[in-house]
């Protein structure tokens, strides 16, 4: 994380404990919008008093491509797969979706959609972004995706192996 946002000191701002994200996450199944982020935490320099940061959430989205364009990162993408999960990734922002195959009455809705996880590094806004910081952003997610299948109790267990950020080609359209 020191690497990711260039600081030996940090401060945390927590905004779901793990109870809140589960509760947060399973409501979220169960509406007609699953897709609403919830946000659980951010990130930045400790001397930082702007609102820069790097940020945290996680959301239910279609399995496939949303026509709308909605869950879009704006801009020139990159595309990665870690470990089977599917990544893609902007100069300040990266996404990644991962099958979240949920316990009981969640089982067969959870199928049906995947879980993802965001980050947006605001810090990196103006700045010309290296190939190294994205991966550096994408395995730092990905751990923490890892973090909330554990909470949700994702019975596949998608994320258990290290991270290996691997380039892809961009999805079929």
């Amino acid at each position: 994380m020191r690497d990711v946002l260039k600081a030996d000191e940090l401060k945390s701002t927590v905004f779901a404990e793990t109870s809140d994200l589960v509760e947060g996450m399973r409501e979220r199944l169960q509406e007609d919008k699953p897709t609403l982020p919830q946000a659980t935490c951010s990130f930045a320099p400790r001397d930082t008093v702007s609102t820069k940061r790097l940020r945290i959430e996680f959301s239910w989205v279609p399995r496939t491509p949303d026509a709308s364009g909605r869950n879009k990162l704006p801009g020139p993408l990159s595309h990665y797969d870690v470990n089977g999960a599917v990544g893609e990734a902007n100069d300040i922002s990266s996404h990644l979706r991962v099958e979240c195959v949920l316990p009981g009455a969640d089982k067969e809705t959870s199928k049906q959609i995947l879980l993802q996880g965001e980050a947006s590094n605001t810090l990196l806004m103006g700045t010309e972004v290296q190939q190294k910081t994205i991966n550096q952003q994408i395995t730092f997610l990905y751990l923490m995706t890892r973090r909330a299948t554990e909470a949700l109790g994702c019975e596949n267990d998608p994320l258990a192996k290290n991270p290996v950020v691997k380039p892809s080609p961009p999805p079929a359209e």
